[in-house]
């Protein structure tokens, strides 16, 4: 063990004022707590946007070519590995009645054989299975929440209402449905969308929406890079994507994340720069034994060390044990709100699509939240440690 670190770990354990002891340790606490909630909440809004792609973007298009005499095996070969076979796609809006109540919808068509290609759907059948639109040419599936709010059973008929323009004008097209399954995504999809075979829509399902062929990728984020080579090599392509959709929620979504981690942020802040307070008693706690060191050669640089040093193990003992109980709290989030809901008699998750609370811990946050935080407090810490450095030895061993 250097001197340097001899010095730094004894000046530590040993003051002679309790309250200059008493305030590191509560800078320490502080800093703990700070780190612990920034970890936990930060993966909670992890696990918030991990589901919240899961639910939507495994049900919706993540592109939609629409082509003139397109090729798949052309596309196919444009879009490279991660990317599933093309399959015919119709989406549309219209309205959907029953039992006196309406409710307008987003329309998926497609192949009663590609009924299975919609995985999300496929998975999350309450009633019924994806397949059965092969059994029944104008079957229908729904959402269960749509299907109780317009009071339907399966079997039971429906009626959906499309728009078909008609020289300058529109005009509806009615087209007579069964409910044959239902779904919950968990997701507001669940209110708003129905699939139908193709064949229901009638002729030219192009003149009630968008009609082409629907590809999905192992990772959807790559939409857009992908949408814009499509249209740079093929200007007659109409390509598009998820985010021309959806790209705005989940803007306000990774906004929401970065502004609950700056204020957050802040109070590591504090918890960091209370460190001040406390090593800057230890340095007038230990003055004269400053002076005694320098009248003895030690060089400013040694006296900064030391205390810069010190600063250093507090704030990496206060990071190190917050990080590492952050991860318990969020890997157990769950269980710890369950907990707080019997004993304050509360209901944190009414009115959500979510059960638990979900958490998602992600390396590289760990190391961002760390490396500001050490930041922070290597800051702090330094301030103490210059002025110390900057003791004059007589005015030292004066007052010692």
């Amino acid at each position: 063990m250097s001197t340097t670190t001899w010095i730094a770990l004894r000046y530590l354990r040993a003051s002679r004022r309790r309250f200059a002891g008493l305030i590191t340790w509560v800078s320490l606490v502080g800093l703990t707590l700070g780190v612990l909630v920034l970890t936990a909440v930060v993966s909670v809004m992890n696990g918030f946007d991990t589901e919240l792609k899961e639910r939507l973007l495994g049900a919706v298009p993540h592109l939609l070519v629409q082509a003139a005499g397109r090729e798949d095996v052309h596309l196919s070969r444009l879009l490279g590995q991660g990317a599933d076979r093309p399959y015919d796609f119709f989406m549309g809006s219209g309205m959907v009645t029953a039992n006196g109540a309406v409710n307008p919808v987003q329309v998926y068509g497609i192949h009663p054989e590609d009924a299975g290609r919609l995985r999300l759907i496929a998975e999350r059948m309450t009633f019924g299975q994806a397949t059965d639109l092969r059994d029944t040419p104008a079957g229908m599936l729904l959402g269960g929440p749509l299907a109780r709010h317009l009071g339907l059973l399966p079997g039971d008929r429906t009626a959906l209402i499309l728009s078909e323009p008609v020289g300058g004008g529109v005009r509806p097209r009615l087209v007579g449905l069964r409910a044959v399954g239902t779904f919950e995504l968990g997701a507001e999809l669940d209110y708003s969308l129905v699939v139908v075979p193709l064949a229901a829509l009638g002729s030219a399902p192009e003149r009630l929406g968008r009609f082409g062929v629907r590809v999905d990728l192992d990772d959807p984020m790559r939409a857009p890079l992908l949408a814009a080579a499509l249209r740079d090599q093929n200007e007659d392509w109409h390509v598009t994507t998820w985010a021309d959709h959806y790209g705005e929620l989940f803007q306000a979504v990774q906004m929401e994340k970065v502004m609950m981690f700056i204020a957050l942020l802040m109070v590591v802040a504090v918890a960091a720069f209370n460190i001040v307070s406390g090593q800057m008693m230890v340095v007038n706690d230990k003055t004269s034994a400053i002076a005694i060191l320098r009248t003895m050669g030690a060089p400013t640089s040694t006296i900064t060390r030391v205390f810069l040093l010190q600063g250093v193990i507090i704030s990496s003992l206060g990071i190190g044990v917050g990080l590492l109980l952050g991860v318990l709290a969020a890997r157990y989030i769950s269980a710890i709100f369950a907990a707080a809901e019997r004993m304050f008699g509360l209901q944190f998750l009414t009115g959500t699509y979510f059960v638990e609370l979900p958490s998602v811990v992600k390396v590289p946050d760990l190391f961002v939240i760390g490396a500001i935080s050490w930041g922070l407090c290597l800051l702090s810490a330094w301030i103490p440690a210059r002025r110390a450095a900057l003791i004059n030895p007589l005015e030292g061993l004066h007052r010692g």
